[in-house]
């Protein structure tokens, strides 16, 4: 069994590059073992936002998406959202239309707004007191060996790497 920083007594910082659904889900996991998590997001705080850039089409969530958010405390928030999606329908050149199921009878994925579910990672991140989220900051540079990482012309953070 993997011990957290916590139940070592160690006040381990991670850094996420990126405050997009990976990184906003992974600030999340890290925040819920005990490390100190610190987000970098090239963008303005999507939540403040007056325009959204960006993806716009809906993201269908499967299975393993929806158990990731699970372990996080957010499946139901995220799933009562979503439209359920029974199959794909598949457009032959003669203008037949076949419908192909996702899965078994009763079997479905979800389709979710992509803009939304960041903007709720990012608040779950946000709720964890050792978490920090810093926007508008681009990494420009990173080093693997000193931890070293630069963002924008003027802003360097040292964070020790965590490699496992």
């Amino acid at each position: 069994m993997e011990k957290s920083a916590a139940s070592q007594g160690e006040k381990k910082v991670v850094a996420v590059v990126g405050g997009g659904l990976v990184g906003a889900l992974n600030a999340c996991f890290f925040a819920k073992r005990g490390f100190q998590v610190e987000v970098f997001e090239t963008r303005e705080d999507i939540r403040k936002a007056k325009v959204v850039r960006g993806r716009s089409i809906n993201l269908a969530l499967s299975h393993r998406g929806r158990q990731a958010l699970k372990h996080v405390g957010m499946e139901q928030k995220i799933v009562s959202k979503g439209i359920p999606m029974h199959a794909r329908m598949i457009h032959s050149l003669s203008g037949k239309q076949s419908p192909i199921p996702y899965g078994r009878k009763g079997q479905y994925i979800l389709s979710v707004d992509r803009t939304n579910l960041n903007k709720e990672l990012l608040t779950e991140a946000d709720t964890y007191p050792n978490t920090k989220l810093n926007f508008d900051h681009k990494l420009q540079d990173w080093s693997a060996e000193t931890g070293l990482m630069t963002f924008g012309r003027f802003q360097q953070i040292c964070i020790e790497m965590l490699w496992s």
